[in-house]
């Protein structure tokens, strides 16, 4: 009798304590492809972040990779592994040049820590506002905020499959990959578009990245995942560097696939790519500065990538780089797709040597537009379409000599809407379009760009 009091006393000693977690913010059960993703509200304009701290408890969730296997978070730490899961979408470069580093984490520490990606809203659409800024900057490869679950899937499917060309050919990931919710509530509670969470087994955040190990991030503390690794698990991983001094020096290239001039459709966005390198053994701090931005009309815009995407308004910026290190850089010309062209942008970046042991270098970028092959001179002369912005009527006015066919479709040429309008006044009702950039078609021809509100 004794023993067997004995053998009922120890037993709860003996099972393995579970994780507490915050309660689950889902997802449940695996969602529909048809589901339609929730309207996503910018963070700066009334849905703000309620930012995760070292320390804090982990909410649990769960969330289904493409092939609808499930993850997690609880399950994960109770096999007593650690986890490191990083937000990012194939419309963020920073997460696209970061994936790398995320590679080699679990190749090394992969029995240790569980790693992967959790795919949230798109960071840079086309066609629709930042879900960050509430501005409108889209990037290469063109994607458009997805409207449902299915085309959320799809997305990640191009971007697994390496859709794209040259530089957007992007980086394969040996990780899982889970896909956020139709409502977006990892990214409601976690954010994005490039953090990284670093689990410990108890499900207490242990180290938080605003941009996943970026030594120059736009805002917020130079990351390194290496070091916190290393902390965490009292290990040398071999890539905690430290930059202790800013002596060094630099060269600046252009990578293999770009060329000083490149060229593009109207409307296209025109990307040359190069890099920073750190020729040293030391730390190297470089100031950057657009010194020529000549553009063919007050249309067409450019802006400079370091790591990360500056507004088009800004010429300025610095940047340090780690001893033998190199860093994206890249310069971008977003032109017009109503100027038929050809068209010339021209820009000119100095780059600077802080510490004053070398000459700056002045590279120049050139973007040209080809001929459009539209008469699209002739349509202008032929319709009148207003109001723009339009807040849910347009009107036409041509002297077309027959009917003809009107189309609203997106940036990338998907009909939205397809009417005959006839000669002399039109009246169109687009209420139902949600706020966002059209072209408006003539028998297939542009002959307006305009803004739903």
């Amino acid at each position: 009798m004794k023993k067997s009091i004995l053998i009922l006393f120890l037993l709860p000693l003996l099972v393995k304590a579970q994780v507490q977690l915050l309660p689950s913010i889902g997802i449940g059960s695996l969602p529909n492809d048809a589901d339609s993703v929730c309207t996503i509200i910018p963070r700066n304009q009334g849905n703000s972040w309620i930012a995760i701290n070292a320390g804090d408890t982990m909410a649990d969730f769960t969330l289904y990779d493409i092939n609808g296997n499930s993850i997690t978070l609880s399950s994960v730490l109770n096999t007593g592994k650690r986890v490191l899961m990083v937000a990012g979408s194939y419309t963020c470069p920073i997460f696209r040049d970061h994936m790398t580093v995320l590679n080699a984490v679990n190749t090394q520490f992969g029995n240790d820590i569980a790693c992967f990606v959790v795919y949230t809203v798109e960071a840079h659409p086309t066609g629709s506002v930042m879900p960050y800024s509430g501005n409108i900057n889209p990037t290469n490869p063109p994607y458009y905020q997805p409207n449902t679950y299915a085309e959320r899937k799809a997305n990640l499917q191009d971007m697994m499959n390496g859709v794209g060309t040259g530089s957007y050919v992007p980086v394969p990931i040996s990780v899982p990959i889970y896909i956020d919710g139709p409502c977006n509530e990892w990214w409601n509670y976690y954010n994005g578009p490039n953090n990284a969470y670093l689990i410990d087994t108890s499900g207490m955040l242990f180290a938080y990245h605003s941009w996943f190990s970026n030594s120059n991030p736009p805002n917020g503390q130079t990351t390194n995942i290496w070091c916190d690794i290393d902390s965490l698990l009292g290990v040398n991983s071999g890539g905690c560097s430290q930059i202790t001094g800013l002596n060094g020096t630099f060269n600046f290239q252009l990578k293999s696939t770009s060329t000083v001039t490149s060229y593009g459709n109207p409307g296209d966005i025109i990307d040359i790519f190069g890099e920073l390198i750190n020729t040293s053994n030391d730390g190297v701090q470089i100031n950057i500065q657009r010194v020529i931005n000549n553009l063919p009309s007050n249309s067409w815009e450019s802006s400079m990538c370091v790591t990360f995407c500056l507004p088009a308004n800004q010429d300025t910026t610095s940047v340090i780089i780690s001893a033998n290190d190199t860093i994206d850089f890249s310069f971008h010309f977003f032109t017009d797709p109503v100027m038929i062209g050809p068209d010339t942008g021209r820009g000119r970046v100095r780059f600077t040597n802080t510490n004053g042991s070398q000459q700056a270098i002045m590279q120049p970028y050139k973007g040209i537009t080809y001929a459009s092959t539209s008469n699209i001179d002739e349509i202008f002369s032929k319709v009148l379409v207003y109001p723009n912005p339009s807040n849910g009527v347009l009107y036409i006015e041509s002297n077309f000599s027959e009917n003809s066919i009107l189309q609203i479709t997106n940036l990338l040429g998907k009909s939205i809407k397809t009417i005959a309008v006839n000669k002399g006044n039109n009246k169109i009702k687009i209420k139902n379009l949600p706020p966002n950039f059209y072209f408006v078609r003539i028998n297939k021809k542009i002959c307006e760009k305009i803004f739903v509100k």
